[in-house]
């Protein structure tokens, strides 16, 4: 297999946005604010660290395209660059546990530091770059909070804003910001970047159709195995829901509700792939089973879906999307879930898959 094309920042796929920012550098007109959105996974941090290498980097071989071999683009790609600081989850964990906080959501004492640490001047560089990360989960007030730092920025400070979901971000915050929304990239382009990371040829194959267009955690997987047997749990669980009972799959649902109530990040996860796992079932329906996103489990969902009509499998796709809709706008997680398996076709008896049985994955 050939290696997929690279954009001039390194990275695998996202060409259109890497252009658009480039083009703003060459004509010196790069936002005070960016907004960088996307699935998890899909590469907002190494976006990100492009960027701002892209406008620290001391010798650059033309505009917007860094070098990678200066002090500055050596010192960000280590983390260490002194006008360069992030501020997420993680950073805020070691004050929540001083404080006893939950940590489930950016504060509006971070957004304070933010605000503080995007006032000073920069040392080494021409801009002082502050990421926030998580950026999602900042509840109104801290919104709020930040609304001034981009209504009146100061003028050497660049502040990026990463999201899952940009719908649950402000419009104020949104109108304020150049929004960069990153897409999936295509399958064969992550293959060949994990080729070139040193994959054997079968690893990134499976790898790549398990990342669902999310470059990032395809990269992270092949570090750490953990993460693509979590992936190959989550899709044999999401299709061993779909092909159970209507009362098996009302009591997953219920157990999915109470799980919601703990953590948010996990179980819209878990319905991520869920959605994947029906869409993978409406393209086998429509023959066109090269397409699918978990391609390792296209025998077991085309016995489950033989007897479904592609009308049937649609209206499940929209029950998952109107699930995750209905999570997001605060709807009784239980109501929420219940709703959506009854929306299901009923697989046949002969094809109904037991809770309990766990699929053979190779």
């Amino acid at each position: 297999m050939t290696a997929g094309p690279k954009t001039s920042w390194g990275i695998c796929g996202h060409e259109s946005a890497v252009a658009q920012l480039q083009r703003s550098i060459v004509q010196n007109r790069v936002s005070h604010a960016l907004l960088i959105a996307g699935p998890k996974g899909i590469g907002k941090t190494t976006f990100a660290t492009a960027f701002a290498k892209s406008i620290s980097c001391l010798n650059p071989p033309e505009p917007g395209v860094p070098c990678g071999e200066c002090r500055a683009c050596r010192k960000i790609d280590r983390g260490v660059h002194p006008d360069i600081q992030t501020f997420n989850l993680a950073s805020q964990a070691i004050t929540a546990e001083k404080s006893g906080g939950k940590n489930t959501g950016i504060t509006i004492e971070t957004v304070r530091d933010v605000s503080s640490t995007s006032a000073l001047r920069p040392i080494e560089g021409r801009w002082r770059i502050v990421l926030l990360d998580d950026a999602e989960t900042m509840n109104e007030v801290a919104q709020e909070a930040l609304l001034k730092t981009l209504e009146e920025p100061p003028p050497s400070m660049l502040l990026v804003l990463l999201a899952d979901d940009i719908e649950a971000l402000l419009p104020t915050i949104r109108s304020r910001c150049q929004v960069i929304e990153l897409r999936t990239v295509a399958r064969s382009l992550i293959e060949s970047a994990l080729i070139e990371r040193g994959a054997i040829p079968a690893l990134a194959e499976e790898l790549a159709s398990l990342s669902d267009g999310a470059p990032g955690w395809a990269f992270r997987a092949l570090d750490d195995p953990k993460l693509r047997d979590a992936r190959l749990q989550a899709v044999d669980q999401a299709v061993t829901w779909i092909g159970a009972a209507t009362y098996e799959r009302l009591v997953q649902a219920v157990r999915a509700a109470d799980d919601f109530s703990k953590s948010r990040w996990e179980p819209l996860e878990r319905l991520g792939v869920l959605l994947s796992v029906w869409r993978d079932a409406l393209l086998l329906g429509a023959g066109l089973r090269d397409r699918m996103t978990y391609l390792l489990f296209a025998d077991r969902l085309s016995g489950l879906s033989a007897a479904w009509t592609l009308t049937d499998v649609h209206r499940a796709v929209q029950s998952v999307q109107q699930c995750i809709r209905d999570l997001e706008t605060n709807v009784r997680p239980r109501l929420a879930m219940e709703a959506m398996v009854l929306q299901w076709p009923k697989p046949s008896r002969a094809t109904q898959t037991p809770t309990s049985t766990k699929a053979s994955i190779r």
